[in-house]
């Protein structure tokens, strides 16, 4: 029975060592639902694992000496393995900090609040097993090292299976909750090794974990948002990449990724159509205008979304090309907004790098949730951009931000040194974040107001005062080129994605966000 229970402390040393690291990148993207995945989140969470994790280890070597039970172990675990299944219903101090501090102390204060007691509690077992396997005092340096390592390898496993298989699978909810029952199963069945049949008792708790209600916010709930109107959540489900909701609000179907809305189709129209994208400075349906027919161009979009814009242009008789990092935003596409392209999962990047092909237009449009994916804004992504296009191709970038921002600035920089003419058109009047489409090409960007046949405005051009009102010249101060080697420009629109979420807050609600 000794070595059955020294046999167990190891495998307690790898599940909590798995576990650790399924609660760290689950931290990650329970906090990315809200706070986008920048890096300020990664930075965040990282922090507050390791200085918990040190916590813990300081706390569980005193315990160990003073206490040397087993059973107090395994209690220990149990309470870990408890806070660990709360974390999903915590979201509210999300909100909270966010308000109280912002981006980035917010992130830091949440995962804090969130976090560290579990992670805490976890940091105690590995000074506790090496303690009970050293009780002889002999021999305790290869223990452990032994403990370490076995802890270490759990971590591997933990890391692989979460990142890869579990997350995308089954969700963060839910893998919090498959976390937490089997910290609580390898505890309960170290309580019932100590105490019989009276530490049956403690079997209760994974029971719990796996029965409790899950939280709010999953597909079928209902709730109003702040402007009054009804709102529903058609489906949800979480990626590789994050968390994909599908909501239903006002007459408009909504695609949401990490909080923030990516598409927005009207549900009584059996499709897109021309002019939709114009009406509502939604620019890259300028793209069609820059050549005298479309008919048989050729378009590729990086960042499919609810894939809208392919729709768009395709009723123009350009042939589209779409790629996404994300599978799951292509099923999605498919399955709740009738988007019926060609379409690969694939790094946007990579593609344009490797792809061999070359098209009269490409759209890097490639937000996920507010984060621009860095290596999609250097000059090396549009360099590959560049020499996917066609002689005289136009490349549309959407950039979300303060037209007056230093991020704009440093971004149209980069864009400017790659291709001779640079077009910047905002979504709104006013320096304040919105969506700006930036137009480049090695020759002179012309529109050929092709889109008085469609709006037939009698004589009346909204489009071509919408561009000349709209156009953006951004500051140069400050600005730089953005490299693969230096590229903060996530730091640098850090207050403006905070800017950006809000308003997402107050077009959808905290529901689907918090």
């Amino acid at each position: 029975m000794v070595r059955i229970r020294a046999a167990w402390l190891l495998v307690t040393a790898a599940v909590c060592g798995a576990v650790v690291m399924a609660v760290e990148l689950l931290g990650a993207r329970f906090l990315g639902a809200s706070y986008g995945g920048s890096l300020a989140v990664w930075a965040a969470i990282i922090s507050v694992t390791l200085l918990s994790l040190a916590a813990g280890y300081f706390a569980g070597g005193y315990l160990s000496d003073r206490f040397p039970r087993p059973s107090l172990l395994y209690g220990i675990l149990l309470a870990a393995a408890a806070m660990v299944a709360a974390c999903p219903y915590l979201r509210f101090a999300l909100k909270a900090s966010y308000d109280a501090l912002g981006l980035r102390g917010g992130a830091l204060v949440s995962a804090a609040a969130v976090f560290s007691a579990p992670l805490v509690l976890f940091g105690t077992v590995s000074p506790f097993i090496i303690r009970l396997l050293c009780a002889e005092g002999r021999g305790v340096g290869v223990r452990a090292g032994g403990v370490y390592a076995i802890s270490t390898l759990g971590s591997v496993a933990g890391t692989l299976a979460t990142g890869l298989w579990l997350i995308p699978s089954f969700g963060t909810s839910d893998c919090f909750r498959g976390a937490a029952a089997a910290a609580a199963i390898v505890a309960a069945a170290g309580l019932v090794m100590e105490f019989g049949t009276r530490g049956l008792a403690a079997a209760v708790l994974p029971a719990a974990i796996v029965l409790a209600p899950r939280p709010a916010g999953r597909a079928g709930d209902r709730y109003v948002a702040p402007d009054g109107e009804p709102v529903e959540i058609l489906a949800s489900r979480d990626s590789a990449y994050g968390r994909i909701a599908v909501l239903e609000k006002g007459g408009y179907k909504l695609l949401v990724v990490d909080g923030i809305v990516q598409t927005g189709i009207p549900t009584s129209r059996g499709g897109p159509a021309k002019g939709q994208g114009l009406s509502a400075n939604y620019f890259q349906e300028l793209l069609p205008y820059t050549v005298s027919d479309p008919k048989g161009r050729s378009a590729l979009v990086i960042g499919l979304a609810g894939g809208m814009t392919p729709a768009i242009l395709s009723l123009y008789g350009i042939r589209v090309e779409c790629v996404d990092i994300d599978p799951a935003i292509i099923e999605t596409a498919r399955e709740h907004f009738g988007f019926d392209g060609l379409a690969s999962a694939e790094d946007g990047r990579k593609y344009l790098e490797s792809c061999g092909k070359r098209y009269d237009f490409c759209i890097i449009d490639t937000y996920s949730g507010d984060v621009f994916p860095f290596h999609l804004a250097t000059v090396e992504a549009f360099r590959a951009a560049r020499r996917a296009l066609l002689p005289g191709g136009v490349l549309a970038v959407n950039y979300i931000g303060a037209p007056n921002g230093r991020a704009f600035a440093c971004v149209h920089a980069t864009v400017s040194s790659v291709f001779r003419y640079v077009l910047a058109i905002g979504g709104e009047r006013g320096g304040d974040v919105q969506a700006i489409t930036v137009f480049a090409s090695d020759r002179e960007i012309e529109f050929n107001k092709g889109w008085l046949e469609v709006f037939g405005t009698g004589g009346v051009d909204p489009v071509s005062a919408a561009i000349e009102r709209l156009k953006i010249e951004p500051s140069r101060s400050g600005a730089f080129v953005l490299t693969d080697d230096y590229n903060p420009v996530d730091f640098l629109r850090g207050d403006e994605a905070l800017r950006w979420r809000a308003r997402t807050i107050r077009n959808i609600g905290e529901r689907a966000v918090f």
